[in-house]
């Protein structure tokens, strides 16, 4: 039995080459070795444990051993080893009077692990500046501080734009170091506004990086808006003086906007808002210029707040629904995953088109909330069906163009995956052939970053676009998926046949997996699976479904092939 206990605990761990050494002894109360049930390290019967870890480590143990010989219970802790961040989780269970198992893991990976997904969940990986999830974090933190005790607080919104890199006339290596060196200005300007004795958290500036061409700075306490100005223009003025790079000479246009606390926002999310929006006002003007945040700004939003405020009341009030269709696999017939598909809400659409909606929601960013909402419900809803039987369900997610230009979209979905429990590697996110243009620097960072944590990429909409499959073979794209209006003529058009084995064949030769949507006849369906289709996806199968009726299809299907 205790053979078996150890066995279990320790399986899925690695043993060879470990940094950390992993066990199960059958110890005495005094830390001496009475049977070596498994170890990566030389230990025999009879020796003490004092050889195996530091003395820190060892008297640790030993403490332990007594307490659970004596409470005669299961006990766990996670111990550091030494200075190098080396962990390892000891679980101590009683063996009769006077033995204990004892197995160690090693949770250095584990631990290396949830500081990258945090790290890359809050830092700008390009200038290694706070991002803006950070930003809004700290914001909070300040807003609520100078709330309570009647302070005043600034947000500037810094716009710069004008070293071509959409034109091709620097690298996005070069692109990198520029942005670099605008960090480390700002940082430098900022010196001024937190002065030596400034030790309190909520007296210090905070500067950050918050979209692909803009940084926002927080000054945490301000007499008056006349601070805030000399602020915003020492930050224009250091942003736009030339900057070296590779023999070359760029120079930057720069705008800025403050909102001020609370005149301007007396929460967070507000504030920032109402700051981004003076600078897109300070857009129309020169370079250099600096704008409040003003009537004229308040006026030009108010246009376009009717269809913006009911779209806003839909997403606090959970208007929004989550539909669900599945995929199958082409050649057995099993669902390999789910894609989540967005409901718009009826008192929406009833009044207004898709196209308007969706335009509207693009256009004043709502759809970053919104389809952060569906990342959270649907990930949420994949988490409850892999912990009810479909460990191995995976879950398709479509992103618009703004959430995949976003800086930030890495790092907020590694921060979602990581609080709502799914694995990176369970997870599809679905892009458009037009979001990989040769301008998607930020995408391609955000794909990469993703990638490396496991997350898969399709190509939706695959025959539609300008981009071939060549394209793809340096790139995070593991699949692609045809699109619709191919797959709707497969049985009387040969040249879309053509096109669909040829995508297929394509796909495959480069390591890529292919899946059709809008399969709606077995015709449809019995031809790609002839041109080597991997997955499957349309009527033909299930029309879109609600989570319960999903969960019931699922455990249906489950049942049909135990049968």
């Amino acid at each position: 039995m205790t053979n078996l206990i150890a066995t279990n605990w320790l399986a899925g761990s690695e043993t060879q080459g470990l940094a950390v050494k992993e066990m199960a002894l059958v110890l005495s109360g005094d830390g001496k070795v009475c049977t070596v049930l498994h170890s990566s390290a030389d230990v025999e019967p009879n020796e003490s444990i004092d050889a195996l870890w530091s003395e820190t480590v060892c008297s640790r143990i030993c403490d332990n051993l007594r307490r659970v010989l004596r409470d005669r219970r299961f006990f766990s802790e996670e111990l550091n080893l030494d200075d190098n961040g080396r962990t390892a989780e000891f679980t101590y269970i009683a063996q009769g009077r006077d033995r204990v198992l004892l197995v160690a893991r090693d949770t250095s990976r584990k631990r290396e692990a949830l500081s990258k997904l945090k790290h890359l969940a809050y830092v700008d990986d390009a200038t290694a500046l706070p991002n803006r999830e950070y930003f809004l974090t700290e914001l909070e933190k300040i807003v609520e501080h100078q709330r309570l005790c009647e302070g005043r607080s600034a947000v500037i919104c810094c716009h710069f734009e004008g070293f071509g890199l959409r034109q091709g006339s620097v690298s996005t290596a070069h692109y990198d170091e520029i942005l670099q060196e605008l960090g480390v200005r700002l940082a430098y300007e900022l010196r001024g506004a937190n002065s030596d004795r400034d030790e309190d958290y909520e007296r210090r500036s905070v500067v950050a990086r918050t979209d692909f061409q803009r940084f926002a700075v927080i000054l945490p306490a301000i007499e008056n808006g006349t601070d805030a100005e000399a602020v915003a223009e020492r930050l224009t003025l250091a942003l736009q003086a030339p900057v070296e790079i590779g023999g070359k000479t760029y120079r930057a246009r720069v705008h800025a906007g403050i909102g001020l606390f609370p005149q301007d926002g007396s929460d967070a999310p507000t504030l920032f808002q109402n700051a981004n929006a003076a600078t897109e006002e300070a857009r129309t003007g020169e370079a250099g210029e600096v704008r409040f945040h003003s009537g004229t700004v308040k006026l030009r939003t108010l246009q376009r707040q009717d269809l913006e405020v009911e779209l806003r009341s839909a997403l606090d009030r959970g208007a929004f629904a989550l539909n669900y269709l599945p995929i199958v696999d082409a050649a057995t017939g099993e669902v390999r995953a789910v894609e989540a598909l967005l409901r718009w809400p009826e008192s929406v659409m009833g009044a207004h088109s898709t196209s308007k909606v969706i335009g509207l929601a693009e256009r004043t960013g709502l759809i970053v909330p919104i389809g952060e909402w569906v990342l959270r419900e649907s990930f949420d809803q994949l988490k409850s069906w892999q912990d009810g039987g479909q460990p191995e369900l995976r879950l398709s997610v479509n992103l618009s163009m703004q959430e995949f230009s976003r800086v930030e979209i890495a790092p907020r979905m590694a921060a979602l995956m990581l609080q709502v429990g799914v694995q990176p590697s369970s997870i599809d996110l679905e892009i458009t052939e037009k979001m990989l243009g040769r301008d998607a620097v930020v995408g391609y960072r955000a794909m990469d970053a993703l990638h490396a944590l496991g997350v898969s990429f399709i190509v939706d909409n695959f025959g539609t676009g300008a981009c071939s499959l060549a394209q793809f073979a340096h790139s995070p794209v593991d699949g692609i998926k045809i699109d619709i209006s191919l797959v709707n003529s497969l049985e009387t058009c040969e040249r879309d046949l053509a096109a669909c084995a040829a995508a297929i064949s394509s796909a495959h030769a480069l390591g890529l997996t292919a899946a059709a949507e809008g399969v709606e006849t077995t015709g449809q369906a019995e031809l790609l699976q002839q041109h080597g289709c991997d997955f499957l996806e349309g009527f033909l199968f299930s029309k879109p479904l609600t989570a319960p009726q999903m969960r019931e299809f699922l455990a249906n299907q489950k049942r049909a092939i135990g049968s």
